[in-house]
């Protein structure tokens, strides 16, 4: 948390740091002398005795320009040059702005010696002669200048209409950026600041022993934090065609308020004022505000959805929500920043259409300055981006779109870039919300790369790693055994790790950098081990030295793997498209055509936060469900829970205190179920041990003894068949999630139950969870979604 502080210390001191890097309002004041100002700028159009003319058709001398009057007679107009040194000697302008300042200045409540610093800024240039009490005139002058005056030849007073347009003009102005900031700084802040108020109570939470018959707890899991959005929505489940999830009740509840603030922050403190110097018409004055505003806001949204997309996104450890949650209210909050930015871009449009504006040669005329163009340029890149991460093409093709979608960001913020600093340059700190999502960017690939030299050696070495086709499913499963080279982090449960196979490099043709998450599914001989576990370990570690010296082809390079390489990390996974088929080809065509020993690039691990996962540990009884391959991540909150019960003091020292671990896993392949409880699990004549600690094991098979999901020909599904006919815990059929979780509630026990399997199962355990709870049973549940 302190670290978290620290960095938004640091990113908000650049927002209100200096005048030349922050933002209106929080280090740059951009009219601190209005009064001042506003007198200049009454009076800067006139011409005194001292400005120069040239002639525009270059001929030099005094000149003019023809300007047509009502009747088309000709009159000419004067076009001249006043410089700050014509002004710092012509007693007319000093005397005239002297006065001005002093008159308007002590109505204002400015203060001398204020006025003084101003008069030397706005009234001869920055020049130190002559001083503002010199300049004021020995009488007040009388006479004012008129509305159409080109000329001050002696001192007067400033037109009072004038200096009140103008002086009302730039206040509006400037009172506009300011709640443009205003609104930005409170959006990070109370989004923040709401996740690290939630944090902080998770993790007081976490820390402390659970009020028994807490109802309010109960009803708001009930009723708010674990439901749909509606009783018959789904959750985890996509839409029918993969259109997308719905967010869960309490997460769709913080998406409306974001999304109702986002809006009323867009619409509110915006007003015209008129008369106006700057704006011909109150609408293109509204439609500029507008535009900044939304403009703005989506800046500030894009910093956080960048904040939320990355791995090392410090809230996950604060607040102990999932990673899914976080890149849900990602997506979200990018969405809402490309609504704003199409408003914006709507409402520049519109300006010129416009009373007093030129419509479609004025806007096209606009259009046609880089800065215009490079802001359509980012606008369509960011719908681009949106528009591309739609889940049916994050489903069907992830690497396009990953790669796409980091190249249109990078993009779409150095067309931003381009958009504002060579236009407004640092006048109005526009581009310190750029500088925010750059640091949020830049901090999470420093990570990440710091991650891969520590885990994997300063020269990319890589560690060595054996990758086994699980017996009887032709290679669509695959077990991974890495040999880590430091462990660091190491050895939790519901930890993931980001894998990449720098020996596909052809068949990825060249994509070294993609890289995918894989739950570990269990370690060996890691620091704090249990010495009973440890020796199930040592056996299956034997084994896989074994595999490594038995395999004499490969097409990667083995590595040495240095101090530590008797400890382990293994993972599951199943063959997909793209990199994990590659994989899966490659080990096929080893010399084995199981066994593949090859070099892995590990970066992690990611996840398992006790803030996360506080409710097993102060559960009295787990409850697993598993579907298919999600069993990777429950395998090491087995592994987690046995160690604790292999330890007398496990309680004591913040392990496991259940003394019930129930596993309900469903899977369609016999061949996988049998790999796991030989490899995970123990064998079947363990099955004692692990009564004796309290694991229960409930599994089923989904595919029929006689389908083709249990391999080995004839003769394997008829073992298949008695196998499951034989076994204690595996059954055929689909699981009866309802009387699973009934069998494992009991009165004045609190239990805990963790998902992770598809979002149908997933959905139905929720739906199960809050029947319990509304029963007045205890219950947690803590949720790994498969979700894209």
């Amino acid at each position: 948390m302190k670290a978290f502080i620290s960095v938004l210390s640091l990113l908000f001191l650049a927002v209100g740091g200096s005048a030349q890097h922050g933002i209106i309002g929080f280090g740059i004041s951009m009219y601190p002398d209005l009064c001042c100002q506003a007198c200049h700028d009454s009076l800067a159009h006139l011409y005194l005795s001292c400005t120069t003319f040239e002639d525009p058709s270059g001929h030099g001398g005094m000149g003019g320009m023809v300007k047509r009057d009502d009747e088309g007679a000709g009159k000419i107009m004067l076009m001249g040059m006043t410089s700050d040194e014509c002004r710092a000697s012509n007693k007319a302008w000093l005397e005239t702005m002297a006065y001005c300042i002093q008159q308007n200045c002590n109505a204002d409540g400015y203060p001398a010696d204020k006025q003084a610093e101003c008069f030397s800024s706005q009234a001869t240039g920055g020049g130190t002669e002559p001083k503002f009490h010199e300049s004021l005139p020995d009488h007040p002058p009388t006479q004012e200048l008129a509305p159409e005056a080109m000329w001050l030849n002696e001192t007067s007073l400033v037109n009072s209409d004038m200096y009140y347009s103008t002086h009302g003009t730039l206040a509006e102005f400037v009172r506009s950026e300011e709640y443009h900031s205003k609104y930005g700084v409170s959006l990070i802040f109370i989004f923040v600041g709401s996740c690290l108020v939630l944090g902080i109570l998770t993790q007081i939470r976490s820390r402390s022993q659970p009020k028994t018959g807490n109802k309010p707890a109960s009803k708001l899991k009930q009723h708010l934090l674990l439901p749909a959005l509606t009783p018959s929505s789904r959750r985890l489940e996509p839409l029918p065609s993969k259109i997308g999830y719905i967010p869960s009740r309490a997460l769709s509840v913080a998406i409306s308020l974001y999304v109702v603030l986002n809006v009323i922050f867009s619409a509110v403190s915006i007003r015209s004022f008129q008369p106006n110097t700057w704006f011909l018409s109150a609408g293109f004055e509204l439609c500029e505000y507008v535009g900044n505003r939304t403009g703005t806001l989506s800046l500030v949204n894009m910093a956080l959805a960048i904040l939320l997309s990355g791995r090392n996104n410090i809230l996950i450890a604060l607040t102990g929500w999932s990673q899914t949650t976080f890149l849900t209210l990602h997506r979200w909050i990018a969405r809402i920043s490309v609504v704003q930015v199409v408003v914006h871009s709507i409402a520049y449009t519109a300006a010129y259409f416009q009373e007093g504006y030129g419509g479609v040669s004025a806007y096209a005329e606009k259009a046609a300055e880089p800065f215009y163009t490079w802001g359509i340029v980012g606008t369509v890149l960011l719908c681009l981006v949106v528009g591309l991460a739609i889940l049916p093409i994050r489903a069907k093709v992830y690497e396009f779109f990953l790669a796409s979608h980091i190249v249109l960001v990078v993009l779409s913020l150095v067309a931003t870039w381009y958009h504002l600093v060579p236009h407004y340059g640092h006048q109005f700190g526009y581009e310190v919300w750029l500088y925010i999502a750059f640091a949020f960017w830049g901090w999470d690939r420093l990570v990440r790369l710091a991650r891969i030299a520590a885990y994997n050696g300063i020269g990319g070495v890589g560690m060595k790693a054996v990758v086994e086709a699980v017996p009887g499913t032709d290679g669509k499963i695959m077990e991974i055994t890495v040999f880590p080279r430091v462990c660091w982090g190491l050895g939790h449960a519901g930890q993931h790790s980001f894998l990449s196979f720098p020996g596909l490099f052809v068949k990825t043709r060249g994509r070294v950098w993609e890289n995918h998450p894989f739950s570990i599914a269990g370690w060996t001989n890691m620091p704090g081990q249990s010495a009973s576990l440890a020796k199930t370990a040592t056996r299956q570690q034997v084994q896989d030295k074994k595999a490594v010296t038995e395999a004499t082809h490969t097409a990667t390079t083995t590595v040495h793997t240095g101090k530590g390489n008797d400890r382990s990390i293994k993972f599951l996974i199943r063959a997909h498209a793209g990199i994990t088929s590659h994989l899966r080809q490659q080990v096929l065509a080893s010399p084995s055509a199981n066994r593949l020993e090859t070099t892995i690039y590990t970066e992690g691990p990611y996840a398992g936060h006790r803030a996360t996962t506080y409710p097993l540990y102060q559960a009295d009884t787990i409850v697993c469900f598993a579907g298919g391959i999600g069993i990777t991540h429950i395998l090491g909150f087995v592994q987690e829970y046995l160690t604790a019960r292999a330890r007398a003091t496990a309680a004591r020292k913040g392990g496991m205190k259940a003394t019930r671990f129930i596993l309900a896993w469903s899977a369609r392949e016999l061949a996988l179920i049998q790999h796991v409880k030989k490899r995970f699990l123990g064998a079947d004549s363990e099955e004692r041990t692990r009564s004796d600690l309290g694991l229960e094991l409930m599994i089923w098979c989904t595919a029929d003894a006689t389908s083709s999901e249990v391999s080995g020909g004839d003769e394997g599904k008829r073992e298949g068949a008695m196998e499951i006919a034989e076994s204690s815990d595996i059954w055929n059929g689909r699981m009866n999630i309802a009387s699973v979780l009934r069998g494992a509630m009991e009165v004045g026990h609190r239990a805990a139950v963790m998902v992770c399997a598809p979002g149908a199962m997933a959905d139905e355990v929720t739906r199960q969870t809050i029947k319990c709870l509304s029963d007045g049973f205890q219950v947690d549940l803590i949720e790994e979604a498969f979700a894209w």
